[in-house]
């Protein structure tokens, strides 16, 4: 598939709120500690039945707007594309290192991931190849699981350092903390959208699948890799990977990023 077009031409101008202001009192995150939410996320994430007319990520009310991608945070959204066909998103968390879901990533035959020059990264209009590839240890690619080990970390080639690179969240957000999803997305191809008006709602275990961050994030198919960003004293971290979303509704899970060997 062919990489998407710079999307700031015509952007809508939604300016980010003060980081430092998101941030949830204690009482607050306390507040949202509703156990009957994670067991109605496992419930949503479950595999549709056959014919299901619903698109993934995305409830009734589409709260995605288009963001440019050469202002802060977004500037470190990166489009993924692989030689097997797959398009997903990622994050810059270095100058040459990005963050994705290794699913994204899976070769043709479904049995093993491409190679890192199979690999195509593209930020802030520049694209470079991966020159190496680490993903989740015990990840099967075949079964896309456990999910807890969906992530992958691609080293470029080249420094893309001229954007904005994202720090990795080192303990599990609060719940109730306000979240971002950013990504380039199949029904939008060439903007980049983003939900930011959502907020993370458990930090569980899932079964056999893993410790996970749950989220009600509006993001569709294109969505998975993308970073789950949430406020901090001097910008915006990445809290989780995202991996899955529920059909027909806004929400989804990540992988934790403290979970995740980076810088």
């Amino acid at each position: 598939m062919g990489a998407a077009a710079d999307a700031d031409a015509g952007a809508t101008d939604h300016a980010l709120p003060d980081p430092a202001a998101l941030l949830p009192s204690a009482a607050a995150r306390a507040h949202l500690v509703i156990r009957r939410g994670l067991a109605g996320l496992a419930a949503a994430l479950a595999l549709a039945l056959p014919g299901a007319a619903e698109v993934p990520g995305l409830g009734p009310v589409d709260t995605r707007l288009q963001v440019s991608p050469r202002e802060a945070p977004f500037d470190a959204i990166a489009l993924i594309e692989t030689t097997a066909g797959g398009r997903c998103s990622g994050a810059l968390i270095a100058p040459r290192l990005v963050l994705t879901a290794a699913h994204c990533l899976i070769a043709s035959d479904a049995t093993r991931l491409v190679a890192p020059g199979d690999v195509s990264v593209r930020v802030g209009g520049r694209t470079v190849r991966g020159a190496q590839l680490r993903s989740g240890t015990g990840f099967n690619p075949s079964r896309e699981e456990p999910w807890r080990a969906d992530w992958a970390l691609v080293t470029l080639t080249e420094s893309l350092g001229n954007g904005h690179v994202l720090p990795m969240l080192r303990e599990p957000p609060g719940l109730g903390m306000p979240a971002t999803l950013a990504a380039w997305q199949y029904d939008r191809p060439d903007v980049l959208m983003a939900d930011r008006a959502c907020r993370v709602v458990t930090v569980a275990t899932f079964g056999a699948q893993g410790i996970l961050v749950g989220h009600n994030c509006a993001g569709t198919t294109g969505s998975s890799g993308a970073p789950i960003l949430v406020p901090v004293r001097d910008g915006y971290a990445v809290a989780a990977v995202q991996v899955k979303a529920a059909l027909g509704q806004p929400l989804g899970v990540g992988v934790p990023a403290f979970t995740i060997p980076a810088p």
